[in-house]
């Protein structure tokens, strides 16, 4: 019997008025390992972005267990390098630089039990980038915000520097036939939880075409918007 096999989709739409490259959402996944993360840099930090993709493409490479946390980040932050600047900056981007980067991080890996036919799931997450599963189209979870009206202005943060660590939150679960995993920073899942309250999604949803009619929405939302779809096999593995 073939393994089942994992597809997923990403797409990013910058805020209004930005480059593609300026925003900072980052995503990572791969599919043979069953590894996928957002991650959503904050304005306030030195060049965020680059650290919002530094750390997850870090939990693709290995993710981290609810008891190593602090020794995986720690391995994190030995491995990132902070950009340089070109040229002299001024004295408040001085200061960013001098406090370095903050990002959200939403990470979930799934796994085959060995016992059971089917798959298993394990989410991380610091702040609020939302792990959304669709079951027929209607929202089965929403976590770690469970509402389009829960996000805030200030979210929990994974700092670069030594700084402490917001205490990470943890959910694990079964997936269950024609499960849709969607793993979407803060503005992308608020939108995906409006939509869905007013009609449902199908369960073909495209993250580009979606993504695109929240950003052409008025008044569209004033920040990025990263969305992953991740599609797990239709049917459950059987037992050997």
């Amino acid at each position: 019997m073939s393994d089942p096999v994992i597809t997923w989709a990403v797409a990013s739409v910058p805020k209004p008025g930005h480059r593609p490259d300026e925003s900072e959402d980052a995503a990572a996944g791969d599919p043979a390992k069953m590894r996928f993360a957002v991650a959503d840099g904050a304005a306030e930090g030195w060049l965020s972005g680059k650290w919002a993709a530094h750390l997850a493409a870090a939990f693709v490479r290995r993710p981290p267990t609810p008891a190593d946390f602090p020794r995986w980040l720690a391995a994190v932050r030995k491995a990132w390098t902070p950009p340089e600047a070109d040229g002299p900056v001024a004295w408040y981007a001085e200061q960013k630089r001098e406090q370095g980067a903050f990002s959200t991080l939403l990470g979930v890996e799934f796994r085959r039990p060995r016992r059971t036919p089917g798959l298993a799931w394990r989410a991380v997450a610091v702040g609020d980038s939302c792990l959304i599963v669709l079951r027929g189209g209607r929202v089965e979870l929403s976590w770690p915000v469970a509402s389009a009206d829960g996000f805030g202005n200030r979210p929990p943060l994974v700092p670069s520097s030594a700084a402490r660590c917001p205490k990470p939150e943890w959910l694990a679960g079964r997936v269950e036939p024609g499960d849709v995993f969607l793993l979407a920073t803060d503005a992308a899942a608020a939108a995906v939880l409006r939509t869905v309250t007013t009609g449902g999604l199908p369960d073909s949803v495209d993250p580009r075409s979606l993504l695109e009619s929240f950003s052409a929405s008025q008044p569209a939302p004033n920040d990025d918007l990263t969305l992953a779809v991740i599609r797990p096999p239709a049917r459950p593995e059987p037992t050997p």
